[in-house]
Parts: structure tokens; sequence; C-alpha cells
């Protein structure tokens, strides 16, 4: 599949991805029984392009992190089927030591407790100077002297200090400053940041998220960002990925999914964001709760709590339709099936 896929381009019969993700799918494998966490994942990213991946909490979002960066190992989880391409590599048939050549060097990302990823006893200085020794051919003298580059880049006004201090002395925002540090210093060509700014101030997070913008403008770098914040997809994002039950219900540019959203989880999401300059009484929500992932209903996902819901919903999970062009979405709507027509768009 990748040899095809390398012919394919450079014969410019294919567009160029850096990611490719096909069929991916993971389970947790407890006492109690398997559960299903991810059902299906496709996603593709180009050469700097930003993929925005929302949903509600526990929809899989950054289990699909996890899994592209195969850090599942230690937990119940394991990769059941799928393929994970990358530049032109199935991440899947590498082995343990190549993983850990390309995590933190072509693959990095950010985490989104800096806290509890960061190590306790050591020196801000010396976490950033093993990674860059790990997977760089560099003197020590040499990797000081990027790292003291990259805290500077980052806005970290007292880099030398900051060299010789432990995570504890830093403030949460000065943490993420360190986690993006790192995520930096390799100049990876794919930037994961799982939730980057959480629990940060306003303030801050534009900073982060424009010292991640700025690291695409440099060197090309692609990002995968997951959030909760539709806003700040819209305004950073080329494509975006809507999951819900460890699935993705729609997928396609930030302006088709903004302007004309067509899987009603979709448009329920987009309905309860507050609209600058719109009074009302009440916020739109969507009813009911997200299923239970070890008892997972037959049928479409989204069925209990969708006002367009019909019979074959309860009985057959809908594929992906393409509604435009890069535009997919998975729901019975836009399938053709039944005798309904699609609710429409209506962004913010």
């Amino acid at each position: 599949m990748a040899d095809r896929l390398e012919k394919e381009d450079m014969a410019g019969g294919a567009e160029k991805y850096v990611l490719k993700v096909e069929d991916l799918r993971t389970s947790f494998y407890t006492g109690t029984g398997i559960v299903r966490v991810l059902e299906g994942i496709d996603l593709e990213l180009k050469p700097g392009e930003v993929l925005g991946i929302v949903g509600e909490s526990g929809s899989g979002k950054s289990v699909t992190a996890m899994s592209i960066m195969r850090l599942l190992a230690g937990t119940t989880g394991r990769i059941d089927g799928g393929r994970v391409i990358f530049n032109g590599r199935d991440l899947r048939e590498l082995g343990e030591e190549e993983m850990r050549n390309i995590r933190g060097n072509e693959i990095a990302m950010i985490f989104q407790e800096p806290m509890t990823s960061l190590n306790p006893v050591m020196k801000i200085g010396d976490q950033i100077i093993e990674s860059i020794l790990l997977h760089q051919r560099v003197s020590r003298q040499e990797a000081r002297r990027r790292t003291l580059e990259v805290l500077k880049k980052v806005r970290l006004s007292r880099a030398e200090s900051l060299l010789s201090e432990y995570p504890f002395q830093l403030s949460g925002g000065q943490l993420q400053r360190v986690m993006v540090a790192m995520g930096l210093v390799c100049n990876p060509s794919l930037l994961i940041a799982d939730e980057p700014t959480t629990a940060l101030d306003v303030t801050i997070q534009a900073q982060i998220l424009e010292l991640m913008m700025q690291l695409r403008r440099d060197i090309g770098t692609s990002i995968i960002f997951i959030t909760h914040d539709l806003g700040v997809v819209a305004e950073l994002c080329d494509q975006v990925a809507v999951m819900y039950c460890g699935r993705i219900l729609e997928k396609g540019s930030v302006y088709d999914i903004f302007d004309r959203p067509v899987n009603p989880y979709t448009q329920g999401l987009l309905a309860s964001i507050p609209k600058l300059g719109i009074r009302t009484g009440e916020l739109e929500s969507i009813p009911g709760n997200v299923p239970n992932p070890k008892f997972m209903p037959p049928g479409c996902k989204f069925r209990s709590r969708c006002k367009y819901a019909k019979e074959i919903c309860g009985q057959e999970e809908p594929g992906f339709s393409e509604v435009g062009k890069r535009h997919y979405s998975k729901c019975w709507l836009q399938s053709g099936a039944g005798t309904w027509n699609s609710p429409g768009g209506g962004g913010i």
C-alpha cells in the first residue's frame, strides 16, 4: 500500500499526504469485556495542513492520537486493525525502536496536562536537551544552545534560568510553553496537540496557538489539533473531523463544517454555541447522553439523541456519503435511504 502511494505521488497521480489513517480500530481489553473505542477511523492530512478533531468528552479524540503514536503500551488498549501511513510508511508495521526514533523527532505530541507529562525530578533544560540528543547527532553544547533558542521562541522571558529549574517551580502557562518547546525543538513534520490550551487563560491560549501557527509557517509542519473549542477550530484549522462514540460522523473543510454542516450531530454542536450579537433566552443543547461504550446500541450511535431518526437508523450503521469535495457525512439522511431530505446547513 505504501509503495503504491509513493509511486502515485511521484507520477503526480495522487495527492501527497503526510498522514493517511485508514479504517483504524482500537479496543480496550478489560476484565469485564472488550470495549471497542475506535471503529473505522479514516483521516488524511496534507503537508502544512491543520486538522481539527472535535467532539464531546469520551468520543475517542485522544485515543485516536495515542493510537497514531502507538502509545497504548502499558494499557489494556490494543489496535485491532487498520493502517497509519506516515510519509509512505505504515507505522503499525514498524518495530518499537523505529517508533522511538519517530516519536519526538518526526512526530511530536503536546499533551493536555504538562505537569503530568514532564518528569518532576528532572530540570527543564535537561528534559529538552535529552530529547535533542536522543534524535539529533549534535554535541551537548549544541543541544543546550538549541534549547535556549526554542525556549526564547516560545516567549519564555528568562530562558537561561529556566534551564536549571524544576517543573513545580513554573506556572501552568509556563509549563505548557515548555511542552510546546519540546514539540518544536526537532522540527517535526507532524505535530499532534491534544487540547494544549485547556485550563490556560485566554491571553496565554492565544500566544500558544500563535506559536503553533508560526511553526507551520516557518517549516511547513502539519498539525492535528484536538479540542472542545469550536471557536479555535474555526480560526485555525483547514480540515475538521467531528467524532462521536469512536466514529467520525462528518469531515470536511472548515468552511463545509461551519457553513454547510449536514450531519445532525455537527448541527447540534454548532447550535449550542452562543452567537455574538444574537439575544436568546436559552441555548440549544443536544438531548440525552452519550451511550455507554460497553453497551453500544445497534445502528447509528447517535440515533437516541437525533430528532431525525427513522427505523433504519436503529437497524444498521450508515457508511460515509460524499456530500461535497472532501466533505463526507456518516448518516442515513445523506445515504439515500428513506424518503426524507437532509436538514441542511446553518453555521455560526
